[in-house]
């Protein structure tokens, strides 16, 4: 018996799935932002290897209910519906208590499909899609060469609705620099307003020195947001954002402020009073907080009011200014979040 094959990734809110691997890296692999499939040469796997895997995750979880199921990797809508219809019957015959079955999508490859496609795998058993649109300005889209622009995004997310697939839209704080973060947050909004996913997964960008876009933070011709304009940029963002039934998600540690996030229509109100009160601490308190949040002794903004952690978060402050007085947190956060994905 050969080894179940996994990939590398899934996202966070599939912690507790069964992960079956159908694809080997990412189609497109040319982002400017990302590195992860980078060293890995894209491949569809043979569909006897797969259907072997699900059959070996069925004998290994004998007598569990399972009900999720994730498939790996950056983006399976890239294969044929036919293949992926054989691999969904295999999933739901080897596991009866099966409810969710997602994936990866790039907006791209929805948009390739037929609706009539979609409807077939959302009959099947695919009824969650993750999709990166990243951002709402086709002038970020091309800067970090995501290889599709916002009309794309807006009509695969309508398809995916279309077919009653439960739709999960990424979206990436900062990816615009100083100079496009307005944009950033108007121009998201006005497309997530259109498409109204069920789920906005909002992550703070990140920004690896070996990327792309690091090339462009040495070059001057992007400008790293400091923790702060981030948060700025996050709460314009949301006050764009209409009052919707959309669940606005905030659950990788690479964000800074954590409880941001709740129903659009019923807990936006809470989510921006959250944003202004960090954004209301004095000057020192909002650096202690980043500092504190990115050395992983605060988690949630009401721990500053906590002693221990309040002083323990300013000794490591003193420690890292005692070492360099100038030092530029903007950077040091970006080298943060970046080791966070």
């Amino acid at each position: 018996m050969r080894d179940i094959e996994i990939g590398p990734i899934r996202p966070p809110s599939e912690s507790n799935s069964l992960l079956i691997r159908v694809t080997r890296g990412c189609h497109w692999n040319k982002c400017y932002f990302c590195g992860l499939y980078k060293s890995m040469c894209f491949s569809m796997r043979p569909i006897d290897e797969t259907i072997e895997d699900i059959r070996q995750q069925a004998q290994l979880n004998q007598g569990k209910k399972i009900t999720s199921c994730f498939l790996q990797d950056g983006d399976a809508l890239v294969l044929k519906t036919d293949y992926l219809l054989r691999i969904l019957e295999a999933i739901n015959q080897g596991f009866p208590d099966m409810q969710y079955i997602t994936s990866y999508a790039r907006a791209d490859s929805i948009t390739r499909k037929s609706p009539a496609e979609l409807k077939a795998l959302r009959q099947a058993g695919l009824n969650h899609l993750y999709s990166g649109m990243e951002t709402g300005s086709d002038r970020i889209l091309k800067l970090i060469n995501k290889g599709f622009d916002v009309d794309t995004v807006v009509k695969s997310g309508c398809m995916a609705k279309e077919a009653d697939m439960i739709l999960s839209e990424f979206i990436l704080l900062g990816i615009g620099g100083k100079e496009l973060s307005e944009e950033n947050a108007v121009q998201t909004a006005m497309a997530l307003n259109i498409i109204q996913p069920d789920f906005i997964r909002v992550h703070a960008t990140g920004i690896k020195p070996e990327s792309k876009l690091g090339e462009f933070v040495r070059d001057g011709s992007f400008t790293l947001q400091s923790e702060e304009e981030i948060v700025v940029e996050q709460k314009l963002f949301l006050q764009q954002l209409h009052e919707m039934d959309s669940y606005y998600v905030n659950e990788h540690i690479i964000n800074l402020l954590l409880e941001v996030r709740g129903n659009l229509r019923t807990e936006k109100q809470e989510m921006l009073s959250t944003i202004d009160r960090f954004l209301a601490l004095p000057t020192n308190e909002k650096l202690l907080f980043t500092v504190g949040r990115r050395l992983n002794i605060f988690f949630l903004l009401d721990d500053l009011k906590k002693p221990k952690l309040h002083q323990k978060a300013g000794e490591s402050l003193q420690q890292i200014l005692s070492k360099n007085p100038d030092v530029d947190f903007a950077a040091l956060c970006n080298y943060v979040r970046q080791s966070q994905i």
